[in-house]
């Protein structure tokens, strides 16, 4: 994969849109001690459409 490759990959992603979704969940001996929630996304602001 070339970097012209990634380019044109990460354009048709963000021209289109895309919802990025993880958790992270930090524990100790079996007690979650810190839970995230994360969300994120990804969108030209030409396709967004604000109201």
């Amino acid at each position: 994969m070339t970097a012209d490759d990634l380019v044109e990959m990460l354009d048709r992603v963000i021209t289109a849109g895309a919802v990025v979704h993880g958790d992270v969940i930090i524990s100790l001996a079996g007690v979650d001690l810190i839970r995230l929630d994360l969300r994120a996304l990804l969108v030209a602001m030409d396709t967004l459409e604000l109201e």
